[in-house]
């Protein structure tokens, strides 16, 4: 996009309704871990579609001014403000976060969401952010067919009649607004395949369970029922009989972990491989136990995508906190899938400051070298970032840039895909 001549880049703020405007004549700063940084042109882009603004209770917006980092405490007619973030629409990764001073020291904790710095360039907004990745599977453009989908869950439903997990899949496709599942009805990309209750790990920032002490809210309820491998495979089944190179995949956001039930998940990709060698299975998994990864690869497993928000082993575990696996059976599951030769992801949380600090660049340059990975899908972690930095007791050191570790992935590892999205191999 062609820029104009003397652009002004202005911070953005919200008043006490929740308002959000430019701040005529206050410049805006970024923040990445702990450190403030000035707002540069070239890192900017305008707000993708179907993004989110938010107000940041507690939290005065920054501006720098002299070479200094000043928080901003009222607007012009001496009103209290707060700072402004924005949630990015799926397929962008952010390279700054939203810089805040916190107005008390028992500052509120953000929801988990992911926060980006915003500001305002001839009253439109702008965030530190790209595009990720081209799929247009997410893209908030092409799910606005509220009445299209209502009679496709409808159809499924007469389809697959008793079917418990279509059920699950049409509550977050509607109440959820689960794009994944709204994409099952409609017969195309990706189809979500929830199947577990339970889980091994106690994340910090689960979006399906928290279990009231962390202050957080769960974005969703976890699935509440285990469905039987035929419920499974009768989905899965009608995705790739409609879907051309479809994906299903299990591991959603609304369950636990898929590997506590592993041999239901064998037995149903054992029957969908009887009937059909099309599509592409895929596994969204913490990846805790690698004998049962090996049981679904021996069936017909395509793909498999390991979360990790490091591949700092203290990090890790100070976030993910496992319950009865290591990190050593994460690296274990991600060796055991690569020697199989089926399709590995890894699904790295970034948080900038963290992510591109230069201890986690270098812990990641030596993953990659030990474990050559077929793709880094860079997802931005939801979280308030002060809270996760506190919670895995992260100390200030420099960083080299979100856009930097990108182009240096890309210059020593040429075979790892950047990505967000799980790719059709079949």
């Amino acid at each position: 996009m062609k820029r104009k001549k003397n652009e002004k880049i202005f911070m953005a703020y919200a008043d006490a309704d929740g308002n959000v405007y430019d701040y005529d004549g206050k410049m805006p700063a970024f923040r990445y871990g702990y450190r403030f940084a000035e707002v540069k042109r070239e890192e900017l882009i305008p707000l993708p579609y179907g993004s989110y603004l938010f107000s940041l209770p507690d939290r005065y917006p920054v501006t720098f001014a002299n070479g200094k980092f000043i928080p901003v405490t009222k607007d012009y007619f001496g009103k209290a403000i707060n700072g402004v973030s924005a949630f990015l629409a799926s397929g962008y990764l952010r390279t700054f976060l939203p810089a805040f001073i916190k107005t008390k020291s028992n500052a509120v904790v953000l929801p988990l969401w992911a926060y980006c710095g915003v500001v305002c360039i001839d009253g439109q907004f702008y965030v530190p952010a790209l595009r990720i990745d081209d799929d247009p599977r997410s893209d908030p453009a092409i799910h606005e067919n509220h009445n299209e989908l209502k009679k496709a869950i409808k159809h499924v439903r007469g389809d697959l009649k008793d079917n418990r997990l279509v059920e699950q899949l049409s509550i977050c496709s509607t109440e959820y607004n689960c794009l994944c599942a709204r994409n099952f009805f409609l017969g195309r990309y990706e189809c979500p395949v929830p199947t577990s209750p339970a889980c091994n790990a106690d994340c910090l920032g689960c979006f399906s369970y928290q279990d009231g002490t962390s202050g957080f809210c769960q974005s969703q309820l976890r699935l509440d029922f285990a469905p039987t491998p035929e419920e499974i495979s009768q989905v899965i089944l009608r995705h790739f009989k409609n879907v051309p190179h479809g994906v299903a995949s299990f591991g959603q956001g609304c369950e636990g972990e898929p590997l506590l039930r592993g041999k239901d998940l064998a037995k149903a990709i054992s029957i969908v491989r009887e009937r059909t060698p099309d599509g592409t299975i895929n596994l969204n998994t913490n990846g805790s136990r690698p004998e049962i990864v090996q049981e679904l690869i021996d069936c017909g497993l395509d793909s498999i995508r390991v979360s990790m928000c490091s591949p700092t082993e203290k990090y890790y575990t100070l976030y993910h906190r496992p319950v009865n696996f290591k990190y050593s059976d994460v690296l274990k599951t991600v060796e055991l899938a690569l020697s199989k030769g089926i399709y590995v992801s890894i699904n790295l949380f970034f948080m900038p400051g963290f992510t591109d600090s230069e201890s986690e660049t270098d812990s990641l340059m030596s993953f990659l070298k030990n474990f050559p990975v077929n793709m880094i899908q860079t997802r931005n972690m939801n979280i308030d970032p002060d809270y996760f930095f506190e919670r895995i007791s992260f100390k200030d050191q420099d960083a080299i840039g979100i856009r930097n570790l990108l182009a240096l992935i890309r210059k020593d590892f040429k075979f790892v895909k950047l990505g967000y999205y799980n790719p059709s191999i079949r």
